[in-house]
């Protein structure tokens, strides 16, 4: 009880000190800066700021829309190619998005739909044999479609794994076998009888996604508008203002931050009270949607190539990434550099690899420390008690919180440390650890120690001789996947190094910004190789360190 304890401060005590970072400065009172008394003069200047209503419509937007569209794509593809053996090509094409971070993904939209991008040169070449980029620009564009694009691929590999989590604890053909018999095809049958038992699961993960997409703040610097740009990002400007006044404005809008995540939920909510009162009236009235097998197959297709087109975007912006990074000379139209070399790769100064450096023993250290305290708090024995609050951090906008803990850092002298910015690493990251996590080491068969305690066996040593290594994948999964989140963190580093430790993502939001693409495509093919290693290190231990067991051999 007293770890667990000790686990819930963990999270809890920077968030809420971050909450209040924020809520004082936001009326007004914050006496380092001069504020010695609460007013509202804060907010009433938040509100006086030029094309704020457009900022906050644009993070409602995109946030909305991208997660709209990534859940429902997600379920129609759970629903069609769920237990096929045909649809193994799609998870593949799809899963290799997860380890890859955000920014890259975003970086690789820019390098395909620029007008200069690898998309209109094959354009040039196919249809149209333009000699000079036109005078169209889809990334950035004026209404956030291309963010929207960014967070879609991002979003919908996390939903689809998630989804497929979830459905391991529905009894999925025995609920189709039934709905079958009372008349219900296989697509019906799944959106009436599976889908809300689904859609429950699913909760807390949608919640994330759509915390993340309102509050995006790296995607949203390469893909969104800039005049103005989404909330998030003006937070960021007006934190980093030289005009110390323009921190109380920063704080109240870190407050209408939050006030927004949660309208984006309240409205998740009430379409989906909708949607469940929509399918209760159908059900009542007997409606059963069945299509005719051609039909069928139509549909099938059609929503198969919408799900994949915009994570097939993404790769080839990813493989456009890699292109650059060995391009020496590459004039529009040419489809492939004119010249092949690597003279972005010598450009790059040794402090990207001392970058690179930095991301690699961070994301490690920030892996290991949540699989550890992860695996602390399952071994404990109070069941599911206060495990909602180790998620808060993923549920709150980063902005909203992370803004009033530097303050916090800055006050205490402890702002630029590396166990700062370890700690603020992990918040987020041991979230998502628990999350991989949690299934697999609670449907573990207890049975197994049983017998070793019944002869002889101490605790300590069951556990570190059969529990350990039974959950050996599923641990290495979830280090993986925990240090894929700690690669793609931008705000908890920029906030809590205060510019003492950069990574590459920081890094490669700045290139983004003012460097050649050749530098912003070293830096980003660095930062997408990283996570990819070390998910592919993993999966060689654990398929040589399995062939030991004849329980694995027999898989």
């Amino acid at each position: 009880m007293v770890l667990r304890g000790f686990i819930v401060c963990f999270c809890l005590v920077p968030v809420l000190a971050g909450l209040a970072g924020i809520g004082f400065p936001a009326f007004g009172w914050f006496p380092p800066l001069g504020g010695e008394t609460f007013s509202f003069a804060p907010l009433t200047l938040l509100f006086d700021q030029p094309g704020l209503w457009q900022s906050i419509w644009l993070s409602l937007f995109t946030a909305l829309i991208s997660t709209f569209l990534s859940y429902w794509l997600a379920m129609m593809l759970l629903a069609y190619l769920y237990d096929q053996r045909r649809s193994a090509w799609v998870f593949r094409l799809i899963s290799p998005l997860l380890s890859v971070p955000h920014i890259t993904v975003a970086v690789g939209i820019l390098f395909l739909l620029q007008p200069s991008g690898w998309l209109f040169r094959l354009i040039s070449l196919c249809f149209t044999g333009w000699d000079r980029p036109p005078d169209v620009s889809l990334a950035p564009d004026l209404y956030g479609y291309a963010l929207i694009l960014g967070l879609i691929a991002k979003e919908l590999p996390f939903l689809l794994l998630m989804g497929l989590s979830a459905l391991s604890q529905i009894e999925v053909k025995a609920l189709r076998d039934r709905a079958k018999l009372l008349g219900y095809g296989p697509i019906s049958g799944w959106f009436y009888v599976i889908q809300p038992l689904l859609s429950v699961r699913m909760r807390m993960p949608v919640f994330i996604v759509m915390i993340f997409a309102v509050s995006v703040v790296d995607m949203a610097i390469v893909l969104a508008p800039s005049i103005p740009p989404p909330l998030a990002v003006r937070i960021l400007e007006w934190f980093w203002d030289p005009d110390l006044g323009f921190q109380f404005i920063a704080a109240a809008a870190a407050l209408l931050q939050l006030m927004l995540a949660f309208v984006c939920c309240g409205i998740w909510f009430a379409f989906a009270a909708v949607m469940m009162r929509g399918l209760g009236e159908m059900t009542r009235k007997g409606i059963r949607f069945a299509i005719p097998p051609i039909a069928a197959k139509g549909v099938r297709f059609f929503l198969l190539a919408f799900a994949v087109i915009p994570c097939l975007l993404s790769l080839l912006g990813l493989l456009a990434i890699i292109i650059w990074s060995f391009a020496n000379v590459w004039r529009f139209p040419s489809v492939l550099p004119d010249v092949w070399g690597l003279r972005g790769w010598g450009q790059a100064s040794s402090d990207l690899f001392q970058i690179g450096f930095n991301s690699l023993i961070l994301g490690l250290a920030a892996a290991g420390l949540s699989v550890v305290i992860a695996m602390v708090w399952l071994e404990t024995r109070h069941g599911k008690r206060w495990e909602g609050m180790i998620y808060i951090p993923l549920l709150l906008p980063q902005a909203s919180f992370l803004f009033g803990l530097q303050m916090l850092l800055i006050w205490l002298r402890l702002d630029g440390a590396f166990l700062t910015l370890l700690w603020a690493h992990s918040l987020f990251v041991f979230p998502y650890v628990m999350l991989s996590l949690v299934s697999a080491w609670r449907r573990f068969d207890n049975r197994y120690l049983d017998v070793a305690a019944s002869l002889g066996v101490n605790a300590c040593r069951r556990f570190f001789t059969i529990k350990l290594p039974m959950l050996m994948i599923p641990i290495l999964t979830a280090f993986a996947v925990g240090f894929a989140v700690s690669s793609a963190l931008y705000l908890p580093t920029v906030f809590a190094s205060n510019g003492r430790y950069a990574t590459l993502t920081t890094e490669a939001v700045t290139l983004a910004a003012s460097a050649s693409r050749q530098s912003l495509g070293v830096a980003s093919v660095m930062q997408m190789t990283l996570p990819l290693l070390v998910f592919i290190g993993c999966d060689l231990y654990t398929r040589l360190w399995a062939t030991r067991f004849r329980y694995y051999r027999r898989r």
